[in-house]
C-alpha cells in the first residue's frame, strides 16, 4: 500500500482522537477500526476504517450502539447503501511533499483569541466543533485571514507527528476555490518545516488543490445513517 495513503489515514485518525479529546468523547481503536463511544461533534464520523479490508459486518457491529451517525470509509471499499446508509461524500485523499522553507503568507495569522475563534466558527458553520480548548491544545493551529477585524477565510493545521494535516479551508468571499491553496501551503511549511501535508477534497476544491501541487492518493467515502433503525 502507498505509504502516503497510510499516512493520510493515520493523520485523519489522529485528528479524530484530538477533536474527541477536547470534547471529552471516549474512543476505542485497534489497527482496523476507530470507534467513538459517545456522540461526536458535528461533521465527524462515528466509525472510521483504518485498513482497506475491514468488512461490512465489523463496521455495522461498531455502529450498533449509535442510532445515528456516520462511517468514514477511509479506502472507499464499502457499500452500505443496503444497510440504511446514504453516501454523503466521495472524496480523494491528497498529499503534498511540503517545503523545507517558506515565507508566511501576507494576511494570514494563527487564531489565539476566543472571540476570533468564535467568529471563525460562525463564518465556517463550525460552532461547537472547534471549541476554545483547541487554542491550548498543541495539536491545532487555526488559521484566519482577517479583514476589518472579521475573519474572511480560514483553515486548520493539525500536528500529526511526521505529517501535517490541512483541513477546513473556507472563504466567505466566494467558493472555497477562491482560496489560494498554493499560498496556504506556506503556513504548514513555516509551522512544520519539511513535513509532508495531507488533506482530502472533492469537486471544485479537489481540482484547485491538484492545481496547487497536491497528488491524489485514493478514495475516502463517508456514509451516514440519519434515521433511527
Amino acid at each position: 500500500m502507498d505509504p502516503r495513503l497510510v499516512a493520510a489515514v493515520e493523520t485523519s485518525r489522529r485528528w479524530y482522537d484530538d477533536v474527541c479529546a477536547v470534547h471529552e468523547v471516549p474512543v476505542w481503536c485497534d489497527d482496523r477500526l476507530w470507534v467513538a463511544l459517545a456522540a461526536v461533534p458535528a461533521y465527524h464520523s462515528t466509525v472510521k476504517t483504518l485498513t482497506p479490508d475491514v468488512g461490512r459486518d465489523a463496521v455495522l457491529a461498531a455502529m450498533e450502539r449509535h442510532p445515528v451517525g456516520g462511517v468514514a470509509d477511509s479506502f472507499g471499499t464499502l457499500d452500505l447503501s443496503a444497510d440504511g446508509y446514504t453516501l454523503l461524500l466521495d472524496a480523494t485523499w491528497l498529499h503534498h511533499e511540503g517545503f523545507d522553507d517558506a515565507v508566511w503568507p501576507e494576511g494570514w495569522s494563527v487564531v489565539r483569541e476566543e472571540a476570533l475563534l468564535a467568529a471563525w466558527a460562525e463564518a465556517h458553520d463550525y460552532v461547537d466543533v472547534l471549541v476554545p480548548a483547541v487554542l491550548a491544545h498543541g495539536g491545532f493551529r487555526v488559521l484566519a485571514r482577517v479583514a476589518d477585524g472579521v475573519p474572511v477565510a480560514g483553515a486548520v493545521i493539525h500536528d500529526a507527528g511526521p505529517v501535517a494535516g490541512l483541513s477546513n479551508g473556507w472563504s466567505s468571499r466566494g467558493p472555497v476555490t477562491a482560496l489560494d491553496h498554493a499560498e496556504l501551503l506556506a503556513c504548514p511549511a513555516v509551522l512544520h518545516p519539511g513535513r509532508p501535508v495531507t488533506a482530502y477534497a472533492w469537486g471544485d476544491e479537489l481540482d484547485a488543490m491538484l492545481d496547487a501541487g497536491y497528488q491524489p492518493l485514493g478514495a475516502q467515502r463517508v456514509w451516514v445513517r440519519n434515521v433511527i433503525q
